[in-house]
């Protein structure tokens, strides 16, 4: 478990602090008052902090001297103080603190929050760093390290590109503007064909680029553009924003491709990637695929007479057992209400109708337990081949096999053919 040392001797700021740590997943918290109790709390064979938050000035180390203790013990450190002091901020942030906050607004501590939040992705995000010049990249190398970054180098477009095919983990790039061959611009135009903005960051960089250049720059694919003469602050921040704004973004990707109730893929997925998947499929290797389209028998009278609550209740265990059914590349699909979808790729027809017989079987066989009598789920299925990747001619074969499975009866199935 990750464990915080935190150094705080104004007991208001401990308990805002330790309430944001655990809202952070940062439930192990090692709390000290002074310096005394910060270096008691190290000695003990438990203690190890993969990180630090502290104070700056203590009764008994009012000058940094946490900083220095938390260094030689090898802890990654956040100052969060009071105390303004541009020497002292200067002098902590060359000892390669990750941070130096200011306790000046309520809103120091939602950034402090953000820090922490990203600290504990940062491991599992590369960043790449293109620069012709050895000593740039390793000035880089080192300020984006002290955020826990992967960090990886090139010193070519051709090498970063060759990074960027062989390490997935890479988030985000920054890239010289000029150099010698390629110059930023050609990489930036090569990456926009094979990256999205929302898969891949650009961060241009210059020592003397003209408004002219950060324009073009930033008009053909980057997200922010900075000059070399930047604060090591300055980068850490634009890395931060632009990571945070990719992951908001594919947050909202993810909500609009997915059923907000059951978490399996909705309608709106279904007839876009996933039309392309399963159309890619036919060009593929010519493996069968097969569409299974399910409506749950009684479920109107289900909710009309249980309640709402129940009846989403049906739903999400209904869609719980669709998606165990599911193989690695089979898609689920609520369409909307209780119809539901299965894309199931790589089965002969035997195989899939006895897979949805046994799938039938099962719900017979685990009931839904609520407050009244267990409820049996049951459903109504159709399925039909998909030819040639045509997806829509597939559903529609499927829904008029359902109906006609409908009309014989409840839990029937009109197999595929």
């Amino acid at each position: 478990m990750r464990t915080t040392l935190l150094v705080e001797d104004a007991s208001f700021f401990e308990k805002a602090i330790v309430d944001r740590l655990q809202k952070v997943g940062r439930h192990q918290i090692m709390v000290a008052r002074n310096y005394e109790e910060a270096e008691k709390c190290l000695d003990m064979p438990i203690c190890d902090p993969d990180l630090a938050l502290v104070d700056l000035t203590l009764p008994d180390a009012p000058n940094g001297e946490i900083v220095d203790l938390c260094r030689d013990r090898g802890i990654p450190t956040i100052i969060f103080t009071s105390r303004f002091d541009t020497d002292i901020r200067e002098k902590a942030l060359a000892k390669g603190v990750i941070d130096y906050i200011l306790k000046d607004t309520p809103a120091s501590l939602d950034y402090v929050a953000e820090l922490l939040k990203r600290l504990s992705n940062n491991p599992k995000t590369g960043i790449l760093i293109l620069d012709d010049s050895a000593v740039g990249r390793q000035k880089i190398a080192e300020i984006t390290s002290q955020h826990l970054y992967q960090v990886f180098e090139a010193s070519t477009c051709a090498e970063a590109l060759s990074v960027l095919e062989e390490t997935p983990q890479i988030k985000l790039v920054l890239a010289d503007y000029y150099m010698p061959g390629e110059d930023g611009f050609a990489f930036l135009k090569t990456v926009r064909r094979k990256y999205s903005r929302e898969r891949l960051s650009v961060i241009g960089m210059s020592s003397r680029a003209s408004s002219e250049n950060r324009i073009r720059f930033l008009k053909y694919g980057a997200a922010d553009f900075i000059a070399k003469d930047y604060s090591p602050e300055e980068i850490l921040l634009r890395i931060s924003l632009n990571l945070d704004m990719m992951e908001r973004i594919s947050e909202l990707n993810t909500l609009a491709m997915h059923d907000a109730l059951t978490g399996v893929h909705n309608r709106h997925y279904l007839f876009g990637e996933g039309a392309k998947i399963i159309e890619s499929w036919a060009h593929r290797d010519g493996r069968a695929a097969w569409t299974a389209v399910f409506d749950l028998d009684s479920f109107k009278k289900i909710n009309d007479e249980l309640g709402h609550d129940i009846g989403d209740t049906v739903l999400l265990n209904f869609a719980r057992q669709l998606k165990a059914l599911a193989g690695p590349e089979d898609i689920i699909v609520r369409l909307g209400g209780d119809e539901f979808c299965a894309v199931f790729r790589s089965e002969t027809r035997d195989s899939v109708n006895l897979k949805l017989a046994g799938f039938m079987k099962s719900l017979n066989s685990h009931p839904i337990r609520h407050a009244g009598p267990d409820l049996l789920c049951q459903t109504s299925v159709g399925v039909a081949r998909i030819t040639e990747g045509d997806l829509l001619e597939s559903l529609r074969k499927a829904d008029k096999n359902l109906y006609s499975a409908k009309r014989t009866g409840s839990g029937l199935m009109t197999a595929a053919e």
